[in-house]
């Protein structure tokens, strides 16, 4: 039982010379159905494209008949890239895979793509004994997951698996954070600054005094939360009437977040009442309207879960410790969590992501595909 390591590097090859930034992913989703097709998968395509403004059709999900009795094991990866990802030009060295300095590589997630497809090929050429394999391959991850959001999860029938979109081999993540987004809009009472300032009340003012004890930053070891959008202001002889602001909070703890976003439209209102006053013999006070839409769901995967248990075995096969880890940011896994599926994420070997220095280390890319290769083989359900 051994991946081809040429094949692999080739499919990877191929993948990222295909253009596919978000929103304009059409190319690789065709390229990715029809390769699903040849290795015997009946391949359907969904219809999350039309949801949102990209040039794609949808997710491409790809079934794999088991040859033992087995729930399906899921593996996915996303099929778009972040910018500057166009004409990307690999250059293949003794240890690893960058671009040409021009470009993105985009190891995230190609190398994750061309993993699943190597695994599939696998199976099939060497007749190993194995479970259903659904591969769902997703549009539009890198900005605002919006393939998984759309995804036709009636076509999935697996739950447990392996997402393959993380940095370091060594690193499994079973923890990410659910996230609010949180808009503040603040409506004060304009006056002229130079002649009757008193007569105004300061939207500026307003948030200055909210934010002057509101927790923000590192708030725990789980929990952080960051105002970094602020928007108002006409003339510097307007008492600013108008003030909008943008944020986050994150935690690994659903419970947590809820009280850090309750805190900080606390604090707000807290403002609110500092500064009502009256004006000309009449009470006014400014005006603020919060809202907190969570963004995604948190991903909390038991460190001791069978998923968990199967990939550090088999990463100790190839000589590598494989740690479960949390991380502070998001992925498809936050997004399918919410669904009900238990993914861990899996590292591909990739280093500085999002950057015209990224990389791909073969030797972990390598290893993370028979990691994946053995954690297919050992699933039961």
């Amino acid at each position: 039982m051994k991946i081809n390591e040429k094949r692999l590097t080739d499919t990877f090859l191929e993948l990222v010379k295909i253009d596919s930034e978000s929103f304009n992913e059409k190319n690789i989703q065709e390229v990715l159905a029809s390769k699903l097709k040849a290795l015997g998968c009946t391949v359907y395509v969904d219809n999350a494209g039309k949801k949102y403004n990209t040039n794609a059709k949808g997710n491409v999900i790809g079934f794999l008949p088991g040859t033992v009795k087995s729930k399906p094991i899921v593996l996915s990866s996303h099929m778009d890239t972040v910018t500057p990802g166009k004409s990307v030009k690999p250059v293949v060295k003794k240890d690893r895979i960058t671009s040409d300095g021009t470009t993105i590589l985009g190891a995230d997630d190609k190398a994750g793509l061309a993993i699943i497809l190597e695994v599939l090929q696998t199976l099939k050429e060497q007749k190993l004994p194995h479970p259903p394999v659904e591969a769902v391959f997703t549009l539009t991850e890198e900005n605002g997951m919006q393939g998984v959001k759309n995804l036709d999860y009636k076509k999935i029938k697996g739950r447990e698996g392996l997402i393959l979109d993380n940095e370091e081999v060594s690193d499994l993540l079973v923890q990410g954070p659910a996230v609010n987004t949180i808009e503040v809009w603040i409506k004060g009472l304009a006056a002229h600054a130079g002649v009757v300032p008193e007569k105004g009340i300061s939207a500026l003012e307003v948030a200055a005094y909210a934010l002057s004890f509101m927790k923000l930053g590192r708030i725990d070891k789980e929990t952080v939360a960051n105002f970094g959008v602020i928007q108002g202001g006409k003339a510097t002889n307007i008492v600013m009437d108008q003030l909008y602001l943008k944020g986050e909070a994150r935690s690994l703890k659903n419970e947590k977040l809820a009280k850090q976003t309750a805190h900080m439209k606390a604090c707000f209102e807290k403002a609110v009442k500092h500064f009502t006053k009256k004006i000309d013999g009449k009470v006014r006070k400014p005006e603020v309207k919060f809202v907190s839409v969570q963004r995604y769901p948190a991903v909390n995967v038991p460190k001791n879960h069978p998923m968990v248990k199967s990939v550090v075995a088999a990463a100790k096969e190839q000589g590598f410790v494989v740690r479960p880890v949390a991380s502070g940011g998001g992925c498809d896994a936050n997004v399918l969590s919410g669904f009900g599926f238990t993914l861990p994420n899996l590292g591909v070997g990739c280093r500085g992501c999002h950057t015209l220095s990224e990389s791909l280390e073969l030797k972990e890319f390598f290893a993370a595909c028979n990691i994946t290769l053995s954690a297919v083989l050992a699933y039961r359900k």
